[in-house]
């Protein structure tokens, strides 16, 4: 599971780097940062980071003093969580007491405050342990029989192609291609990554002739996937 973490390249973060990174890396993750690319606005390198990665924990730590008796935070923090947020992979923020952040960048979602290292680790581990979850493997048999019929001797031409998606929240996630497979009689699909319990799922099967099958949007409950010709 790769982990990107933002957070200050100063002085008064270097606890993270010294104590929060190798214990993310001891929960069995490989963490990547944008350290070696820092600078007030993300690169494609560090874009393209976020974009690989299957979680992101963001650290809102003190910057400047403002007059007000709060404090800034790091821009490229914010932009980071904000970038994670549109591509839908999980963020924990995680916040320093006094913090001022501009309000609309990651909406009204929960955040952390760092009160005790202690009880901080113990919340990014639950963070990580509900994350990992979500790489368990589910499989969906793919019914009715005349779709099995009809698509079983095109299974290994390039034209069969097998894609899913998830919706859940309102959001529309990016579509992934998986491989169909042969399980008994059947025919069926492996899916990782499920966002949550109550996320739907659409596949759809294009084979010969771009001819299309689709299920709609279904509970991830499902095994049995109905699957109609469009």
């Amino acid at each position: 599971m790769n982990v990107f973490v933002g957070f200050g390249y100063n002085e008064n973060d270097k606890w993270i780097k010294s104590l929060i990174i190798p214990f993310i890396e001891e929960l069995g993750c490989n963490v990547v940062t944008g350290e070696d690319m820092q600078g007030e606005k993300l690169s494609d390198g560090v874009v393209e980071r976020i974009k690989e990665s299957d979680a992101c924990i963001g650290f809102l730590t003190k910057r400047d003093p403002k007059q007000d008796g709060t404090f800034t935070t790091h821009k490229w923090v914010i932009e980071e969580l904000a970038l994670a947020l549109d591509k839908n992979i999980p963020l924990f923020e995680i916040r320093e007491k006094d913090v001022d952040v501009q309000k609309g960048i990651t909406g009204d979602r929960q955040w952390y405050e760092i009160t005790d290292k202690a009880e901080l680790m113990f919340a990014i581990t639950k963070f990580i342990n509900k994350e990992k979850l979500k790489f368990t493997h589910k499989t969906f048999m793919l019914v009715p029989n005349t779709f099995v019929d009809e698509v079983r001797p095109f299974l290994k031409s390039r034209d069969t192609v097998c894609k899913y998606r998830f919706l859940h929240k309102a959001k529309f996630y990016e579509p992934e291609e998986t491989k169909l497979e042969r399980m008994g009689q059947g025919l069926g699909i492996i899916v990782k990554k499920i966002p949550a319990e109550e996320a739907q799922i659409e596949i759809t099967v294009e084979s010969q002739n771009s001819i299309l099958w689709s299920s709609g949007f279904i509970s991830v409950g499902l095994i049995n996937v109905q699957l109609q010709k469009d």
